[in-house]
């Protein structure tokens, strides 16, 4: 894995409560890697807006950890997270 991130972009939030509420963002690095910014650990995520591109995830995979992109498949298959 590349630990080198010069540039993130946010590409998408993770929404879930009852209230709809952004629990974390998820970020796209110029590495292809995705990452998550929690800002809700006390609510799991529930839905993607606006939906990850099938595309992107795939070419993540390789350089990002099971753990996340475990959580985004899940999301994109419409399953809430664990």
């Amino acid at each position: 894995m590349n630990t080198r991130r010069d540039e993130g972009t946010a590409i998408a939030r993770l929404v879930g409560g009852a209230a709809n509420l952004t629990v974390g963002w998820i970020y796209l690095w110029n590495t292809l890697e995705l990452g998550i910014l929690w800002l809700r650990r006390d609510l799991a995520p529930e839905r993607i807006e606006p939906p990850l591109d099938t595309e992107v995830l795939e070419r993540a995979k390789s350089v990002t950890t099971d753990e996340i992109t475990a959580l985004l498949d899940r999301l994109i298959a419409g399953g809430a997270s664990k």
